[in-house]
C-alpha cells in the first residue's frame, strides 16, 4: 500500500450506452464499482468517487464522494475534482467499469513513477493508452483546469498537452472496460 498516491474511481458518467447505472452491473457476483474500488484500495490507503451532482458513495467503505464542478465535461471534470481534494502528491485513476482490474496491474502503473513526471498512463499490448488508467501528479491540477474552461475535454488531449508522460504496459485483460452490457459476455451475474 502506498501512502504518496490517492485513488480515484470514476463513476459520474451517464451510461448512455449500457442503458444503466454500470457502476451498479453485477460482474460474478459483485457490483463493478466494488471490484475496481477493491483493487484500488488494495495499492492506496485513500480513495475518491468522483460522482455528478448528487451522486452517491456506493456503499463503498471509507471513501470520500467528490462532485464534479463541472457537469456533463465528462472524465475531465472527475480528475479535476479528484485533484483538487487529493491530499497525496499522485491520484490514481481508474474508471469504475473496469471491473477485472488488479492490484498486480496498479502496481505496475504505480510503480513507474518518478519525479518530474506528470502521469503515468496503462498501455494495452496493442499501443492503446488508456487514460482512465493511470497515475497523474496533483501538479497538473491548473493544466486540467484551464483545459475545461477553454471547453477541451479530452482525456487523451491532456496527455498530449501534458510535458513528461511514461507508458505502463500492462495485459489486455484487466484493462477491458465495458461500456455496454455485451462486453460482459457471460461474466454478469
Amino acid at each position: 500500500m502506498h501512502d504518496s498516491i490517492t485513488g480515484l474511481i470514476l463513476a459520474g458518467g451517464a451510461s448512455r450506452r449500457f442503458g444503466a447505472d454500470k457502476a451498479r452491473a453485477a460482474v460474478e457476483g459483485r457490483t463493478m464499482i466494488a471490484r475496481v474500488f477493491e483493487a484500488v484500495s488494495a495499492v492506496t490507503e485513500e480513495v475518491l468517487v468522483s460522482v455528478r451532482e448528487g451522486g452517491e458513495d456506493y456503499g463503498l467503505p471509507g471513501v470520500r464522494v467528490v462532485e464534479d464542478a463541472v457537469p456533463g465535461a465528462g472524465p475531465l471534470a472527475g480528475l479535476e475534482a479528484g485533484l483538487r481534494a487529493c491530499r497525496t502528491p499522485w491520484l490514481l485513476v481508474v474508471a469504475c467499469d473496469m471491473p477485472f482490474l488488479t492490484p498486480d496491474a496498479l502496481e505496475a502503473i504505480i510503480r513507474r513513477r518518478t519525479p518530474g513526471l506528470d502521469a503515468v498512463v496503462a498501455q494495452t499490448p496493442d499501443g492503446r493508452l488508456q487514460p482512465l488508467c493511470a497515475c497523474y501528479a496533483t501538479r497538473i491540477l491548473p493544466v486540467v483546469e484551464a483545459r475545461l474552461r477553454s471547453g477541451r475535454r479530452s482525456m487523451r488531449g491532456l496527455l498530449e498537452r501534458l510535458g513528461a508522460v511514461r507508458v505502463a504496459p500492462l495485459p489486455e485483460a484487466p484493462l477491458r472496460n465495458v461500456n455496454r452490457p455485451g462486453d460482459l459476455g457471460g461474466n454478469v451475474v
